[in-house]
């Protein structure tokens, strides 16, 4: 607003002590600083200002308490007195501000953002604060401002934000005197609220006290002082521009929504077209009287009416009703429609609303040619017979008409339907949806209005010739493999397939060339990293093969549907966590493989196939769990009483090269669905400074602090002769497992257990998730070792650090070592960036400046070449002389030895 304001002052020549924008928006406060001596000493000072910004807080929830909060005198004492300026010495003072004179519009600030200094972050302040409509501000100013009566100001705008202090939007509500109404003012858009949204608006902006919308900045009017503004008012040349502005908007609006409602109709009739344009709220019957019109058709009401229509396939649909407008009968932008008149004795055929147009091609084996030639055209060049049948018609129904159209029996019929892309044989899809127990219809078998099927007659024993055909023309595909040997030559063989064959009749095509004797020999892929293909009977064209498609051959048993060759991983929480996990194996495994099944396989592979090679079980192993793995290490167990995909509490969908974790433990498990987590704990003695080995607790995201204590006090017992009761028990959050150190146990805070609540979840507690380290111990032991000093540098000195967001890390290896060393260097927080407005006559003065620059430029350019055309004449008349003096002298003088 201040930004906004100086360019006003500036642009209209203001004086900002006596403009317009002051005797609106400023007020006057003093700002007072009085003794508490006892002396009366008061030291003043008047200021203004354009508005109140508000703290907020949890005690303060409405306006009213911000404002009293705002004008809340504070106390100096104790180690902050004030210095009297008479005696010297330091007295209790009180500081405050008084409103001496408030403006026309008081503009109130509500401070919704801070900057959270735990999460070195700035955070939006959701406070719900009560807005009120009115406001009497005489509770406000000293006893001698005061107005008689009341001060009232109105409520007139509302600045809101939604989002967080990260982003989020601006939009505003600003009331009219006129008519009283809120309108919203978002972006470009300016719309008057309903009378139940205005209602809402004040409830909008208290906000919810959550995450949302809520208000930023509130403006009050002055009641005594609201006056209707007039163009009278408004500078004549303004007021021009503001009436051609309004005028163009108007016209480029009203263009707009005549062409937004605009529907372009296309009318065929006794083979000619009609063309007209009309609005969307026009009737059918208006629309009618002028078709007639355009036609020249003289006609009694009644014997002519409009259809829908379709010309690609002389599709007549429904009739446009004559009392409804085009919009309520949802008529497109373009739309076709058909004329049709009747004599006065005649009645109209009954429309069936279900039947739909359905083109019938004989397939002859002479019109097979033009008919794969005219997949590209939409069947243009065919003979097409057209018939209307219902789409819930059966399909056996269906062929009985279609075989009395293009005389062949209904039993020797063979439907198709083709395309550039598609083949299929229509009779083949209603026998698999028979066996399905479905009864094939023509709306089952995707038979939509204008489809083209491609009638031909069955001869025993003999393949369709049509799809034949078409699998040697359009059809036909070539497919790139590479070679398993690895020793092909410059390029891969190709082999050229029907998009109708499976993925197993191309592997068998690619048998001989690969010289294997089995297609369970080698699996197929789109590339070396991709999926198997797992569904050997699915279609190349199911599976989208290109016209050139490249396929990657793998050497080994395919999977099944259903089957994902997996990664297992071998883990023991004993070892040093550098070694914990090791990869044994990659199998395919089925994903709705029970887990106690599973378990047992992995058991009977171990005891087989050891990873060193020799047989047996390397690891020892007797009883797994299985846990899910991730980058990081182990993750979450799979519940064993569950399916595989199903394990881990939610469905996992797994991909080859997926990895599991086998985990050694020494007794069977039953892992319960709502405990799936591990987190590890040690024990540390304080007196003996000695830390207990690492146990697993198997926890849940809702195990309680109560639930965890009686874990670790029976832990206790197994571990101590004198057990650590939960009354004497230190709890610590470590670090991660291989870097919790004795030295971080003396040095962490520990937090008593006692004090905890028992009901609380650990993830909220502790701050732990699964696979964190928790560290206990007994408080009432004695400390034996001190915790470790930190070296620090004293502030001022060379090497000090500065804060930490103001450091950026850069670093190097440290030599003979090689390890990594991370340093910090220091750089300087970039200044905010004030927001400029320019008005036009700094704008002119600006160029102008940087004309005069650009000419003196050119003109000290100007005198540098000038100067050296100088130099130039003046070192040529030297070397002529000298080349003269050589001359006279027979070469004794006048030589010039130049180096280079």
């Amino acid at each position: 607003m201040k930004v906004l304001f100086e360019a006003l002052e500036k642009t209209l020549h203001l004086d900002p002590k006596s403009s317009f924008t002051s005797n609106l928006y400023m007020g006057q406060s003093k700002d007072y600083l009085k003794s508490l001596a006892g002396d009366g000493f008061v030291r003043e000072l008047d200021s203004k200002f354009d508005s109140l910004s508000l703290a907020l807080s949890e005690k303060i929830d409405s306006v009213e308490k911000g404002i009293a909060a705002f004008l809340k005198p504070e106390t100096l004492t104790g180690g902050n007195r004030w210095r009297h300026p008479k005696t010297g010495e330091k007295v209790d003072a009180e500081k405050g501000i008084h409103l001496t004179e408030l403006p026309s519009v008081l503009t109130i600030t509500l401070n919704r953002f801070k900057m959270d200094y735990q999460l070195m972050a700035r955070v939006k302040i959701n406070q719900k604060v009560s807005v009120p409509e009115t406001i009497d501000m005489n509770q406000f100013v000293p006893d001698e401002k005061k107005k008689t009566g009341s001060w009232s100001y109105d409520l007139f705008a509302i600045l809101m934000h939604s989002g967080t202090a990260r982003g989020g939007h601006y939009y505003a509500y600003i009331k009219s005197w006129k008519d009283q109404k809120w309108y919203c003012f978002n972006d470009a858009v300016v719309r008057p609220l309903e009378a139940k949204e205005g209602e809402d608006v004040l409830a909008l902006a208290h906000g919810n006290g959550k995450a949302g919308t809520s208000a930023y900045l509130l403006m009050y009017m002055d009641r005594a002082k609201k006056a209707e503004t007039t163009t009278a008012e408004i500078p004549e040349h303004i007021l021009k521009i503001i009436q051609k502005e309004d005028a163009e908007w108007e016209a480029e609006r009203a263009e707009y929504e005549r062409q937004r409602r605009l529907i372009c109709m296309t009318i065929y009739y006794n083979n000619t077209e009609i063309n007209y344009d009309c609005d969307r709220g026009e009737k059918g019957e208006a629309v009618l009287t002028e078709v007639l019109k355009k036609a020249n058709v003289s006609v009694k009401a009644g014997c002519a009416r409009l259809r829908r229509y379709e010309p690609a396939m002389g599709w007549a649909q429904n009739e446009v009703e004559s009392e409804k407008t085009l919009e309520d009968q949802k008529f497109h932008r373009n739309t076709s429609l058909i004329l049709e008149t009747r004599e006065e004795d005649d009645d109209w055929p009954k429309i069936n609303p279900n039947a739909i147009p359905v083109r019938i091609v004989k397939a002859d084996e002479g019109e097979i040619p033009k008919i794969l030639e005219s997949l590209h055209y939409d069947g243009k060049g065919l003979t097409v017979a057209t018939m209307m049948l219902e789409k819930t018609m059966a399909f056996g129904e269906a062929k009985e008409q279609i075989s009395k159209l293009i005389s062949i029996d209904a039993g020797a019929l063979r439907l198709m339907k083709l395309d550039t892309q598609h083949s299929e044989v229509v009779n083949s899809s209603a026998a698999t949806q028979e066996a399905k127990g479905t009864k094939p219809t023509l709306l089952t078998l995707n038979i939509t209005p204008g489809v083209i099927l491609y009638a031909e007659k069955i001869v025993p024993e003999q393949e369709s010739k049509l799809i034949t055909e078409y699998d040697k023309t359009v059809g036909q595909i070539s497919v790139e493999f590479n070679m398993l040997s690895g020793k092909e030559g410059k390029s891969n063989p190709i082999v050229t397939v029907s998009k109708n064959k499976t993925i197993k009749q191309l592997k068998e095509k690619m048998l001989p060339i690969l010289g294997l004797e089995h297609i369970d020999e080698f699996r197929l892929k789109r590339s070396a990293k991709a999926a198997q293909f797992k569904d050997e009977d699915a279609t190349l064209e199911k599976l989208e093969f290109m016209s050139h498609q490249y396929v990657y051959v793998e050497r080994g048993r395919p999977l099944r549907k259903g089957e994902c060759n997996l990664k297992f991983y071998y883990f023991d929480a004993e070892e040093d966590a550098k070694k914990q996990i090791k990869f044994l194996f990659q199998i395919p495994v089925l994903e709705s493989i029970k887990i106690t099944e599973l378990n047992k396989d992995l058991l009977r592979f171990l005891n087989d196939v050891a990873p060193d090679g020799k047989g047996g079980n390397k690891y020892g192993v007797k009883h797994i769990r299985l846990r899910d793995y991730q980058s990081r290490g182990p993750g979450a167990i799979y519940q064993s009483n569950l399916k595989l995909n199903r394990g881990l509490k939610t469905f996992k969908r797994f991909r080859d090269g997926d990895g599991i974790v086998i985990q050694k433990i020494l007794k069977p498990e039953v892992v319960d669905k709502n405990k799936n987590h591990l987190i590890f704990v040690h024990q540390f003695q304080r007196d003996t400074d000695r830390m207990h080995p690492r146990k697993e607790l198997v926890v849940g995201r809702m195990t309680t602090v109560g639930e965890l204590m009686s874990k670790l006090e029976e832990l206790s017992k197994q571990q101590n002769e004198t057990p650590v009761t939960r009354e004497h028990m230190g709890l610590g959050k470590g670090k991660l497992t291989s870097k919790t150190t004795v030295n971080d146990c003396i040095a962490m805070k520990w937090t008593e257990a006692k004090g905890l609540d028992a009901k609380d979840r650990i993830a909220t507690a502790f701050k732990i998730r699964a696979e964190g380290t928790l560290i206990f111990c007994d408080l009432t032991t004695t400390v034996r070792s001190k915790p470790p000093e930190r070296k620090s540098t004293p502030r001022g000195k060379s090497g000090s650090r500065s804060p930490r967001r103001f450091r950026r890390a850069s670093g190097g290896v440290k030599k003979g070592t090689g390890e990594v060393v991370v340093r910090s260097t220091t750089r300087n927080a970039r200044p905010e960036r004030a927001l400029k407005i320019w008005t036009q006559a700094e704008k002119a003065e600006m160029e102008k400046r940087k004309e005069e620059a650009k000419k003196n430029k050119e003109k000290e350019e100007g005198g540098k070449q000038e100067n050296k055309k100088e130099e130039d004449i003046a070192l040529k008349k030297k070397l002529e002389k000298l080349a003269a003096e050589g001359e006279a002298s027979g070469g004794k003088r006048g030589g010039v030895r130049m180096d280079l």
